[in-house]
């Protein structure tokens, strides 16, 4: 499977990682197992913000977000309630229906932590979360209809204009739903952001 990895030349002339994200892909690699590489050099200012995303933003984020252990998707509870609504309206109900919705996807949530093992927290699974909804995705046709998929943020996929706004939005939406929880202020935020790339 092909994955983009950010490397920096050590002083002994390995490639390391260069921030904990690229580490972690790295990770499921065995040690002595052979890798194509494709080699391009990125500039000193892009691989800044890769740091500032990966190694300050996203790490940031991870180390303060909570999962809610929730199963049943977002999608899944928007259409229902939209459903129960609907019905709602079409048969005058006084609002049971909406009651019937919530206790459907509380027993639906309840029944599937019975069936799979809670999914584990990663910066992958954070990354992927934060693309789809700051809606930087694009549609693609599956067998179950059409599906949101994260678009690339990679050197190749995205300019350093594209990637600044990018890094705006994201900023903005780690904020308001986790990172305000914990930090007094944005400015105080980005400090601590700032500090942590600066240790990539």
């Amino acid at each position: 499977m092909s994955k983009e990895i950010v490397l920096i030349k050590a002083q002994d002339g390995s490639l390391r990682p260069a921030t904990e994200a690229d580490a972690e892909l790295l990770a499921g690699w065995k040690v002595g197992q052979g890798v194509k590489v494709e080699a391009k050099q990125v500039s000193v200012r892009s691989l800044q913000h890769h740091k500032l995303f990966f190694g300050g933003l996203l790490k940031l984020t991870m180390d303060y977000w909570e999962g809610n252990g929730n199963l049943v998707t977002d999608q899944e509870i928007k259409t229902l309630k939209r459903f129960a609504v609907w019905l709602d309206e079409k048969s005058g109900s006084s609002g049971a229906l909406n009651e019937a919705c919530r206790t459907f996807l509380n027993e639906t949530n309840q029944s599937r932590k019975k069936k799979v093992e809670a999914p584990e927290k990663s910066m992958e699974g954070l990354l992927v979360w934060l693309k789809l909804k700051i809606d930087h995705a694009h549609l693609v046709s599956t067998p179950d209809g059409p599906r949101k998929m994260p678009s690339s943020i990679n050197f190749r996929s995205m300019g350093q204009d594209g990637f600044n706004e990018f890094y705006k939005r994201a900023f903005s939406f780690c904020w308001q739903y986790v990172l305000s929880q914990t930090f007094e202020s944005e400015e105080e935020a980005e400090n601590a952001i700032n500090q942590m790339a600066s240790m990539c």
